[in-house]
């Protein structure tokens, strides 16, 4: 009797792996073939900004239940398409995507229990990307770029620079960092100071001249002359004074001068400070200040007395840089021409011309000099 029950003991545990066997083989029969652009792959690299097309084709000894493809970026998912409830035990997930980035797509599978059945990843490299632009100087800066390791005979590669969008490598503003795949780091040099140039790596190769991506920077300004005084705050005043001294400034007219906020004039806040420039009907004022060699500009604030229609000229030494009426009360930016300057003493003037005759008074405020590339 006890010889019986463990045979039948055993009869049962045997068809109890039998059964499991056979579960466990039901549940891992389902495949994923995948094409990208037509090929089958397992990884590719495209071109940055490039439209790719994608197919996966999924067949399951049993009904599928659910499927999902995600798009991975950096480590974060994103839902390209489900299809949730499905009938078949043959299914197909199709569509393109638009490249922008190094990325994964994630086909998951699921069986009619909703039970992960299966899953496929692709990767998806670019071509060629371009480093963030760093060290900025002057007249110099840093870059570089990275290769996909997955092709073949790059016999040239390096950054193309130039001051419009879209640089190509045949300019003459290119540096050349060897060849292969991987990383390689670039470093632009004789660039104009305080100047936007846009850059892009490249590469040469079986497929011809293939660019990254495009980064944009603007190279450092040389450091430049403040204009003496160009806030009106020296002497401190009391309301308006005409010819207030002593000053850097030269005041001709009657009616040139400075007032402080809250004056009998009524002009809105100075933009800077608490004093303004004042220019009632025809008058202008002056300094003479040295300068290193090099283009410049000069920028300042204006605005009017009230609704009045002051003009404004502005002078480099005998050379018009600038003609300004500004629109309103509100103080306004306005910047003049560029203009070159050579290394010495020069005379920077601004004049209200009253052009349009009668009493007009005017403000202005923050004159600066700019430095022009």
């Amino acid at each position: 009797m006890k010889k019986n029950i463990v045979f039948l003991f055993g009869i049962i545990s045997m068809l109890g792996i039998l059964l499991t066997a056979c579960k466990n083989e039901t549940e891992s029969m389902t495949t994923i073939d995948v094409t990208i652009n037509g090929k089958a792959v397992d990884q590719v690299a495209l071109s940055l900004n490039s439209l790719m097309s994608y197919e996966f084709a999924v067949q399951s000894s049993d009904k599928v239940g659910r499927i999902e493809l995600l798009k991975n970026v950096n480590g974060i998912n994103s839902g390209l398409s489900v299809a949730g409830s499905t009938t078949g035990s043959s299914e197909k997930v199709a569509g393109s995507v638009l490249v922008t980035s190094e990325m994964k797509l994630i086909l998951n599978v699921f069986s009619k229990d909703f039970k992960l059945a299966a899953t496929k990843s692709i990767q998806i490299k670019i071509f060629v990307t371009t480093n963030a632009v760093t060290e900025i100087a002057l007249t110099s800066a840093k870059t570089g770029g990275v290769i996909a390791d997955m092709l073949s005979n790059i016999t040239a590669r390096g950054v193309c620079w130039s001051t419009l969008p879209n640089p190509t490598n045949d300019l003459a503003t290119k540096t050349s960092d060897g060849s292969g795949t991987g990383a390689f780091v670039s470093e632009m040099k004789n660039l104009a100071m305080g100047t936007t140039y846009f850059v892009r790596s490249y590469i040469v190769g079986a497929q011809g001249v293939i660019y990254g991506n495009e980064q944009v920077f603007t190279t450092l300004s040389p450091p430049v002359p403040e204009i003496p005084n160009g806030g009106f705050e020296a002497p401190v005043i009391a309301g308006f004074v005409m010819n207030p001294q002593p000053n850097v400034w030269t005041f001709t007219g009657g009616g040139a001068g400075m007032q402080r906020n809250g004056s009998a004039f009524g002009a809105k806040n100075a933009p800077e400070g608490f004093q303004t420039g004042l220019f009632q009907q025809a008058a202008s004022i002056s300094q003479s200040m040295d300068l290193p060699a090099g283009n410049y500009a000069i920028s300042l604030k204006g605005a009017q007395r009230g609704t009045q229609a002051q003009t404004f000229e502005l002078y480099f030494d005998a050379l018009l840089i600038g003609k300004f009426q500004p629109a309103t009360a509100d103080f306004e930016l306005f910047v003049s021409d560029k203009f070159t300057a050579t290394a010495g003493t020069h005379k920077i003037t601004i004049t209200g011309t009253n052009a349009k005759g009668g009493d007009n008074s005017g403000f202005i405020d923050e004159v600066k000099l700019l430095y022009r590339p």
